[in-house]
């Protein structure tokens, strides 16, 4: 789950679980760079700590139960953002970016991913996705900011993020490799990444989630 504490998959306020790749409708963002930089592997899962690359799960078949309505009001998904701190800038917050994208956990039940961005910035970059089952926030696709996201689309059991891919010496502006993407599968009560590893760039920029 992801989250300030790790465990294995997508990071929570100390549990998380990420899982990779699958497409359907999303949001973008976009942004130029800043002196800071973001990039960031681990995440929060819904298991109890960031997204274990050495776990894989199977994207379930289409066709199963349709998205059901509920999750986190807007007033919640603030709280949650303004809440997850950068360790090293702990007066740099997050703030949503796009509308929230919501599936079905294949339960009856409602899942929901936003994208949230670091306040205040200069280029836009320094992004998250913050999952929550219900309105019970679950943790992060990392516990590292990502440079950007470009969008999140919701299937049956599961969100795919698509990420910017950076080489090594690319401007902040300008990614030049194939953007990649996770799909993060909800499992066992957190989300598991599959199919892709999520891309860093630049210096790692760990959060955290404040009481």
């Amino acid at each position: 789950m992801f989250a300030a504490d790790r465990t294995g998959g997508v990071l929570r306020p100390r549990t998380f679980v990420p899982v990779v790749a699958v497409l359907m409708a999303g949001t973008a963002l976009t942004g130029c760079k800043s002196s800071d930089t973001a990039s960031g592997a681990s995440s929060p899962s819904a298991k109890g700590s960031p997204a274990s690359p050495n776990l894989v799960a199977t994207v379930p078949a289409a066709g199963g139960t349709p998205p059901v309505a509920g999750g986190p009001d807007q007033a919640t998904i603030q709280n949650t953002m303004t809440r997850t701190v950068e360790v090293a800038a702990p007066t740099v917050h997050f703030a949503p970016v796009a509308s929230p994208v919501t599936a079905s956990d294949r339960t009856g039940g409602a899942l929901t991913a936003v994208v949230g961005r670091r306040t205040p910035t200069a280029d836009g970059h320094g992004q998250l996705v913050f999952f929550w089952q219900g309105n019970r926030f679950i943790g992060w696709d990392a516990e590292t900011e990502a440079m950007s996201i470009t969008k999140v689309t919701g299937g049956n059991g599961y969100f795919t993020v698509t990420y910017p891919h950076y080489a090594a010496d690319d401007p902040a502006c300008c990614a030049s490799l194939p953007p990649v993407n996770v799909t993060y599968v909800w499992q066992d009560d957190g989300f598991v990444p599959s199919g892709g590893t999520r891309p860093t760039y630049g210096a790692p920029v760990r959060v955290k989630l404040n009481p």
